[in-house]
């Protein structure tokens, strides 16, 4: 069986929408420990039971691991900050909060709460599963911190007091966001796009000209700024100016062509951005690569407010 890709796989999982948990107990000195999770889940109604993950590497493992009793909060949409501090590693997750001095430490203004006797735990994989039976517990009408694609969001209610989605106002862009995982590829691929195009004399805004000039039939000025515009960068008459000084186009009765000395760098640069990107591909099958296509020429065509694509 080949092996899974474990980044895909968490991307994957990530686009399972869950609430945000903040779990606590005492370890063997009485000392409170509390860490954010989303792997809680109902398990039964009679006996009430409820579970939670943790993995086996964490620090708070062996607190949890001998600890009789434990209790689940689940965040408000306002405790996105609570969530952040119990993530946290080296802090004092407690500092400020009001703890009773004897049984569980329990947090306020939550959504819900759950007081838990442990009654089994299952090893599964890299990580322990916790089952609960749910001994008190304590309900808020508040709407709850939700967590999708490596991101914070939060529920909504319409007019009518009924929760309506995602506001996207509290969003929170993660690593693992599509408007993140774009940018940064777009990044990467440009810096190296840009040493590739240095060393032939060659910069991106000039290669645009060429591929606009080179790919139509002895255009217009008018149109190859256009389409170079809808690429992205913008152009005076002085850029095309430039291009002819350098020789490497020629303009005759108000249409452009390439000439043959810049057709020598047109070609080395077009190899270059063609080895570049066999290089980022390496590994991706036809399918796939006609798969990520389609999905970047239909953002392409949602961000651009309907206007048509050039570039395809």
């Amino acid at each position: 069986m080949e092996a899974i890709d474990q980044e895909l796989y968490r991307s994957a999982l990530g686009q399972f929408a869950t609430g945000v948990t903040v779990v606590t107990t005492r370890n063997t000195e009485g000392e409170p420990v509390g860490v954010t999770a989303n792997s809680f889940n109902s398990v039964s109604l009679d006996p009430p039971m409820v579970l939670w993950s943790l993995a086996k590497s964490a620090h708070s493992m062996p607190a949890f691991s001998n600890a009789d009793m434990f209790a689940v909060h689940i965040l408000g949409s306002d405790q996105q900050d609570i969530s952040v501090r119990f993530a946290s590693r080296g802090a004092d997750k407690f500092a400020g909060l009001n703890l009773s001095s004897e049984g569980v430490p329990t947090l306020d203004d939550c959504a819900a709460r759950f007081i838990c006797r442990t009654a089994y735990q299952y090893e599964g994989g890299d990580h322990v599963i916790f089952v609960g039976e749910v001994v008190d517990f304590t309900a808020h009408d508040k709407l709850p911190l939700l967590y999708v694609s490596g991101r914070y969001a939060e529920t909504r209610r319409s007019a009518a007091g009924e929760t309506d989605g995602i506001d996207p106002e509290k969003a929170h862009i993660g690593p693992q966001s599509l408007t993140h995982l774009l940018a940064y590829a777009y990044r990467q691929i440009t810096r190296q796009m840009n040493r590739d195009l240095e060393a032939c004399d060659m910069q991106q805004p000039r290669l645009a000209i060429m591929i606009a000039v080179g790919q139509h039939n002895c255009p217009e000025w008018a149109e190859v700024r256009r389409r170079v515009e809808s690429s992205g960068f913008s152009l005076a008459d002085a850029d095309l100016d430039q291009m002819i000084d350098l020789g490497w186009i020629a303009a005759e009765n108000g249409r452009l062509g390439i000439t043959t000395e810049g057709r020598k760098y047109y070609y080395e640069a077009l190899s270059r951005l063609h080895a570049l990107e066999q290089r980022f591909c390496e590994g991706l099958t036809d399918s796939e690569l006609a798969e990520a296509r389609y999905v970047l020429n239909n953002v392409i065509d949602k961000i651009s407010d309907g206007a048509p694509s050039l570039i395809r």
